[in-house]
């Protein structure tokens, strides 16, 4: 029995060229050569190209199911342009969880102060948790957080989008421009924030104000006619909800795009082809390298040093042939720096700034091989932030503040489930279970009314504890004897239980409560065993312009 139906729209393997969109227009398909027990379970109408193709399995493999994310990089240019044919979330399969806070609630969570408005994007303030893991200013997203389908940062926060488009015509290579293309925009300035300007011709400038200018070059890597699709964003007026973020597309088409008689262009290809093998040389090596960590042969130390020499080397290679191959060498690069924060080496902001880079060529094969990686760096995001959190949560519990810890504990544990970067242990229960235990006995001890009973601080405690050591059971690292601090947890708690029971003084309990948790919380701001150890700083701690 096929999976598909006639009328379906499926997600398609063209192998070199990647997943394409399609429309199932028949089933049990052969063509007439075929041997008679060849058949193709599918024949499918490709969306993009309007071509026909089958697909020789029904198997993942082949064809499956288009996720949402698929769907909208398949029918737009990147997460602020408008759906076709006005589509929606809704109608796209969009999970209305990202809308659970009401829309003025998410725009106060972003705020952009004095401080974060500078030369350097503030790259980790989204380990902070709020803003669904973006920035908390506008003005500083990235293009991985206001282009990539996956991070949607507009749309999480709710921030209105306002569009405007504008055709240049045609323009002849020598021919020069001169115009505000942002003049008829609610913004007018900013627009140098994410601006696609690898997209433009040789030659042609464009500045924050919105100015394009220059004299049209021949682009060795274009066709003799050529579609320009250039898109800037301008932030500035965020807070405006009549305005948003100001999205401008210009196109425009370049014709007489024919090289020079002084240029080369048979060198030109021998440089590219150069590049090229130079490349596959590196991502073989990368590969390599990553298979030998796989089989234990390198440790964690050996692999992040060789494998980020091989990157340095694609990095240099990618500034002297930045358009090579329509920016796919960009996604390796962002790629591999994945591989890397694995490690724990604190790589994902490379991660992010490379395939945004990549993000920003406009072309279909590079995007949505981008996009593939970028769904691993958003989740990789919420798993920094938890254990951020974590951290800053701990912090409190040295602090006393245990309400506060409970609740960045909870908002912690919502970001991936109870887990983070390098926290696999169910950490964040635990420390929110004695947070939880402290907060109550210690409000008990002052006499103060707590909005919790006996019996529901118990239930809540005993049920984190539980969420945790099912967690360090299925890891197998601690064996039969479970985790050391967990284990202190469970003992406490059945002393405050003995305690509660005969109605006794509860101050020297606590207090020596106060003393070990102080203790265990050394532990894991200095990274020592049996936590994680603590954060690294960047590999590269200068932010870095493409």
């Amino acid at each position: 029995m096929l999976r598909f139906d006639i009328g379906s729209t499926i997600l398609c393997n063209l192998g070199p060229n990647g997943w394409k969109l399609g429309r199932v227009i028949a089933l049990h398909y052969r063509e007439a050569d075929w041997p008679k027990e060849q058949v193709a379970p599918y024949q499918v109408l490709l969306e993009s190209e309007h071509a026909l193709i089958y697909v020789p399995e029904d198997d993942d493999r082949y064809c499956r199911h288009p996720s949402r994310e698929d769907l909208k990089i398949a029918r737009r240019m990147d997460a602020l342009a408008k759906l076709p044919d006005d589509e929606d979330d809704i109608s796209l399969g969009q999970s209305s969880d990202i809308f659970k806070e009401p829309k003025k609630l998410a725009k106060r969570q972003l705020n952009c102060s004095n401080d974060q408005i500078k030369t350097e994007i503030h790259h980790s303030n989204y380990r902070k948790g709020h803003c669904h893991c973006c920035d908390s200013c506008p003005r500083s997203w990235s293009a991985v957080e206001l282009y990539s389908e996956h991070y949607r940062c507009a749309t999480r926060n709710q921030v209105t989008v306002t569009q405007h488009s504008l055709n240049l015509g045609v323009i002849k290579v020598g021919e020069a421009l001169d115009i505000l293309v942002s003049s008829a925009c609610p913004s007018h300035e900013g627009f140098s924030q994410c601006p696609t300007l690898v997209r433009l011709p040789p030659g042609i400038d464009f500045t924050d104000s919105g100015k394009m200018s220059g004299v049209v070059e021949f682009a060795p890597h274009r066709n003799s006619t050529y579609e320009v699709e250039f898109v800037a964003v301008s932030t500035v007026d965020w807070k405006k909800e009549d305005v948003g973020i100001v999205r401008l597309e210009v196109s425009f088409i370049v014709e007489d795009n024919i090289a020079p008689r002084d240029f080369d262009m048979n060198a030109y290809g021998k440089g590219q082809e150069s590049a090229r093998i130079k490349a596959n040389r590196i991502l073989d090596q990368l590969c390599d390298l990553w298979d030998m960590w796989e089989q234990q042969k390198l440790s964690n130390r050996e692999t992040c040093t060789r494998m980020c020499k091989e990157l340095d080397q694609l990095r240099t290679l990618l500034e002297h042939h930045p358009q090579l191959d329509e920016g796919k060498w960009w996604v390796y690069l962002g790629g591999f720096y994945m591989n890397v924060h694995k490690l724990l080496e604190n790589t994902l902001f490379e991660c992010e700034l490379y395939l945004g880079h990549a993000l920003t060529f406009g072309h279909p094969e590079t995007r949505q091989l981008a996009e593939q990686n970028l769904d691993g760096c958003y989740q990789k995001r919420l798993l920094e932030a938890a254990r951020f959190m974590w951290i800053d949560g701990i912090e409190k519990m040295m602090q006393g503040k245990w309400k506060k810890a409970v609740n960045i504990f909870q908002r912690a544990a919502l970001k991936k489930d109870g887990w983070g970067w390098a926290v696999n242990y169910g950490d964040i229960w635990m420390s929110e279970a004695l947070a939880r235990l402290l907060f109550h006995a210690s409000s008990l001890a002052k006499y103060e009314p707590t909005d919790t009973s006996e019996d529901e601080l118990l239930n809540q405690v005993k049920t984190l504890l539980n969420q945790s050591s099912r967690r360090v059971y299925e890891s197998g690292i601690f064996g039969d004897h479970g985790h050391p601090w967990a284990n202190e947890i469970s003992e406490a708690v059945s002393v405050y239980q003995n305690l509660r029971k005969d109605d006794s003084d509860l101050s020297e309990w606590l207090n020596q409560l106060k003393q070990r948790t102080l203790y265990w919380c050394a532990l894991v701001l200095g990274g020592a065993e049996p936590f994680p150890p603590q954060p690294k700083p960047r590999l590269e701690p200068r932010f870095v312009k493409v």
